[in-house]
């Protein structure tokens, strides 16, 4: 139900493919099973249902804090479509394991109702870089398992839509088992986690599955047959089930009372009793109604233990992604074995071009949207040269200090349709004007005030949303790979060069960009896309700078005319709500 974040800034080449396997493939151990490429049988006494089954496990992809293997094994419930009944995973193992540590907690992590699975790859990334083995598989029928139809044949067909619902708790019933012949996983501390849908999945598994100890719900609830009424994305759903004759719209009611949360509350409650559940929730969520959230978090002993998140709806929960996937991966750590560290901080020379992308981009947006500490600022100063191809050229310059308290300071330009800019907030907010003047706003001062008050909410809204998005993506490079190929380029002593080809939508173009070698500091950036070509050279890139209050204080020449600071921070904000227009 969450949007798909491919639509922000993404990237990458990805991550080298394979490593060595421990054990040749096709061998059938007893007991737990160590890293074996091939197919690999679960004893029937390890298995919910008390059949044996196999599963076929892959090297993927590595990365410097963690692997990835491919899983594919048969569900437990047979259905009519093929493809259906063999279930693809993604298991994600801390780089650091290694034969003889003390098995750890792991995490099964269910997919949003879209079918984008980079949301989930996400946390399981950041999952296992804390030390945490996390898995993710596809639902029924998404991805490989789709029918000819494809997965939009689940909002057709209500009836299907509930039997998949019911099929995926038997899937994760199968999954535990899985985990639970791991030589690295504690069978005794296995959690889940979900988003959206998968937040309500993992809730009912919970109900249906004891070998659960621990879960984290993010944007879920209860009432799912009200949430299925009330959002948008199933309105072509609510008009098949109002077409059933009310003997079969009866039959799908009550399978999809089985498949709610509500309906297993009392495991939920024993997980809340102990500290072991958690959720989080928008409280202006536009899709899982706030109240179905109360009614689930009243159920099970969680009224006044639900972290908000607030002015923040279904979609702009976005905004807080990067917090909310570091909480979850926090949330499922505290069951880790005492001296079991996460898997360390590669070497900066070893990192891939991507993952310097990430972190340059990373750094970026944290710079521009996170206030610093007291005491320090965020310093970036810029020269960018612009031809548009017709001709036209163009030379700006920029730069910006951001403080802590709302302090900050501003001089760019020329910005076409605005000018030069001069502005900033230290003890109050100035701003200089065209002839030399200076507005100093110290009429009517309030310290409460601040500009991010007088920003259009849609604009605030979107600023955050990307925000957040991009710096959650850069916590995980290979989420990047379908949009965004990055290589090394060549480079000078003492620099790493990117090259960068970018394929997302509408936005076509190349780009080099040059970092220096021991602190991965942007120095310069050289791109071109259709009939639009140039640089950017970054002169200044000082994230926790030291700080004074004088860096934030307003030019001393030029004529000082005192206004009202009201009428300073509605202009600041105006000319914000200009320039994200025009970036529409």
């Amino acid at each position: 139900m969450i949007p798909s974040v491919r639509f922000f800034f993404i990237v990458s080449l990805g991550f080298l493919y394979g490593w060595h396997s421990a054990t040749a493939a096709g061998e059938r151990p007893s007991g737990k099973v160590a890293f074996a490429e091939g197919s690999i049988a679960i004893p029937a006494s390890s298995s919910f249902d008390g059949k044996a089954f196999t599963y076929r496990l892959t090297p993927l992809r590595t990365a410097p804090r963690y692997r990835v293997y491919s899983l594919s094994y048969p569900s437990p419930v047979h259905t009519d479509v093929e493809a259906n009944n063999t279930i693809p995973a993604e298991y994600y193992v801390p780089g650091n394991v290694s034969a003889g540590d003390p098995p750890r907690p792991a995490v099964i992590c269910l997919h949003i109702l879209n079918g984008d699975f980079e949301l989930v790859r996400l946390l399981c990334t950041v999952l296992a870089e804390r030390g945490v083995p996390a898995i993710f598989f596809k639902l029924p029928y998404y991805g490989e398992r789709s029918p000819p139809e494809g997965r939009a044949l689940l909002l057709r067909d209500v009836r299907l839509f509930s039997a998949c619902l019911e099929q995926s708790l038997q899937d994760v019933r199968r999954t535990v088992d899985i985990l639970a012949s791991r030589p690295e996983v504690d069978g005794d501390h296995i959690g889940i986690s979900g988003i959206s849908l998968g937040a309500i999945l993992a809730a009912s598994a919970c109900g249906v599955e004891k070998r659960l100890t621990r879960a984290e719900l993010i944007l879920g609830g209860g009432d799912l047959l009200g949430i299925l009424m009330h959002s948008r994305e199933t309105r072509s759903m609510r008009r098949v089930l109002e077409s059933l004759s009310p003997e079969q719209r009866d039959m799908v009611q009550q399978a999809i009372r089985r498949v709610d949360p509500l309906t297993h509350a009392a495991a939920l409650r024993s997980l809340a009793r102990r500290g072991h559940l958690a959720m989080i929730n928008a409280r202006e969520d536009e899709v899982v109604p706030p109240e179905c959230t109360l009614r689930l978090a009243r159920a099970i002993g969680m009224e006044g233990k639900v972290t908000w998140l607030e002015g923040m709806g279904h979609y702009t929960a976005m905004a807080a992604l990067p917090d909310i996937v570091r909480d979850t991966a926090e949330f499922f750590a505290r069951d880790l074995p005492a001296g079991v560290a996460p898997p360390p901080a590669p070497n900066l020379d070893t990192l891939s071009p991507v993952e310097v992308f990430t972190r340059v981009l990373g750094q970026g947006v944290s710079m521009l949207t996170q206030a610093p500490a007291a005491g320090t600022c965020n310093y970036l100063d810029l020269v960018a040269d612009f031809d548009s191809g017709n001709g036209r050229k163009q030379h700006v310059s920029a730069a910006l200090i951001i403080g802590s308290g709302g302090r900050f300071r501003l001089r760019a330009g020329p910005i076409p349709e605005v000018g030069s800019l001069a502005l900033g907030n230290g003890e109050y907010p100035w701003m200089k004007a065209k002839d030399g003047r200076i507005f100093v706003g110290r009429k009517e001062l309030d310290p409460a005030r601040a500009v991010w008050g007088f920003v259009e909410p849609e604009y605030k809204i979107k600023l955050l949303t990307v925000s957040g998005a991009v710096m959650a993506m850069s916590m995980a490079p290979a989420a990047f790979e379908k949009n965004i190929r990055i290589t090394a380029g060549q480079a000078d002593a003492g620099e790493r060069a990117l090259a960068i080809q970018v394929t997302q939508g509408k936005v076509k173009g190349q780009g080099t960009l040059f970092v220096r070698r021991d602190t991965l500091v942007p120095l310069r950036l050289e791109f071109s896309g259709g009939k639009v070509k140039g640089s950017i050279l970054f002169r200044q890139w000082r994230p926790g700078a030291v700080s004074h209050p004088g860096l934030f204080a307003e030019p001393r020449e030029g004529e000082k005319v005192e206004v009202r600071q009201e009428d300073l921070l509605r202009m600041f904000a105006s000319t914000f709500n200009f320039l994200m227009g025009k970036v529409q």
